[in-house]
């Protein structure tokens, strides 16, 4: 049958409403909490501290660099002028000297051209453009011979900016690692207190009445760990990490073993005693829960039964789950405190009633 739903409709609302309450409340602690953050020094944005490649000897080097590749650039651009210019007279001085092969030849079957003043004025010619030719070449050799130091001094300074860099890189790595550390020991200054109050709440707090608000704080504490803490939490190798990871989850896992081998103790001793102080022990709306989910409202273990026997008790600890009605005979539900088709109040509930003293 269907299981009828033990807390009542207001109370629902106002469970929803109080963890509505929490939640709102632990957005505003979380808000201010940032802004206390956020003016802190060095916190607002994790401050890095210089690369390792920009420091005043590298940038020093890259100056010295940077005026070579404009020098080297200049003779590139006259180097290029001069190749063309050479390769102008290259085309010139073959041409004429083939124009002046073709016309000798042609002289000297008529007269001696050793002697004929047209054939020394063109042979001059023809040297002048040989002699421009090779004014040319010297004029890209002494550019060639101008840009081959400046070639080695740049090799020279690549090497010594990579020397400064891997010197330069643990010096940076342990600044990192310094200022990581002073980061996370701020953001450790005011999470911590919040975490251990947080888990004093947990401990001692949570059947108070103002357990909702409480409730926030713990639910603002947590964030800011995860959010606020973790994520700056220094690394040096990894070592930090784990270490502290080891430490949290030994320290976790024994409070659960502890936790858990004294729950196990308590309910072996609940369950040594009579039905009668269980039941007592059970609350009416934490009985009807625990029935809707089908476990034992005495052992919390799942409601057992073979085939199609009613389950009427606990095959586990014996406590009585169903039982009926003394007026109409209805099986029932035995947390029922009154029948759901007479109306008749249960034994318990008779009894509960006789033990009430009478008002004066």
């Amino acid at each position: 049958m269907d299981m009828i739903k033990g807390v009542r409709v207001p109370e629902r609302v106002y469970r929803g409403v109080l963890w509505a309450v929490s939640i709102v409340f632990a957005g505003f602690i979380i808000g201010f909490g940032n802004l206390v953050i956020g003016d802190l020094p060095m916190v607002e944005g994790q401050v890095y501290t210089a690369p390792a490649d920009d420091t005043p000897a590298i940038r020093a080097v890259r100056d010295e660099i940077r005026r070579i590749g404009d020098s080297k650039t200049a003779i590139d651009d006259k180097l290029e002028i001069q190749r063309l210019q050479l390769e102008q007279a290259q085309r010139a001085s073959g041409t004429a000297n083939e124009t002046f092969k073709a016309w000798i030849a042609a002289r000297t079957a008529t007269t001696n051209p050793a002697q004929d003043p047209e054939v020394l004025a063109r042979t001059r010619e023809l040297e002048q453009l040989k002699a421009n030719e090779r004014s040319i070449q010297q004029a890209i050799a002494n550019l060639e011979n101008e840009r081959a130091p400046l070639d080695q001094r740049e090799s020279t300074l690549r090497l010594r900016e990579n020397q400064l860099i891997s010197d330069a890189i643990p010096a940076q790595e342990r600044a990192m690692f310094w200022q990581e550390l002073r980061v996370f020991g701020l953001r450790l200054l005011i999470t911590l207190p919040m975490l251990a109050v947080a888990a004093w709440m947990v401990v001692k707090k949570r059947k108070s009445d103002h357990w909702p608000l409480m409730r926030g704080f713990v639910l603002a504490a947590v964030f800011v760990f995860f959010v606020e803490l973790v994520p700056y939490l220094p690394s040096y190798g990894g070592y930090i990490r784990y270490a502290v990871g080891i430490v949290l989850t030994f320290a976790a896992g024994h409070f659960l073993i502890k936790n858990m081998r004294a729950y196990l103790a308590h309910r072996q001793e609940v369950e040594a005693q009579a039905e009668k102080e269980r039941r007592a022990r059970v609350s009416h709306d934490e009985a009807f829960k625990k029935m809707a989910a089908k476990v034992c409202p005495g052992c919390d273990r799942p409601i057992s039964t073979t085939g199609d026997a009613e389950a009427n008790f606990c095959v586990h600890c014996g406590m009585t789950l169903f039982d009926h009605c003394h007026s109409c005979n209805t099986r029932k539900m035995a947390f029922f405190r009154f029948c759901m088709t007479c109306g008749t109040p249960a034994k318990d509930e008779v009894a509960r009633n006789d033990l009430t003293p009478a008002p004066a």
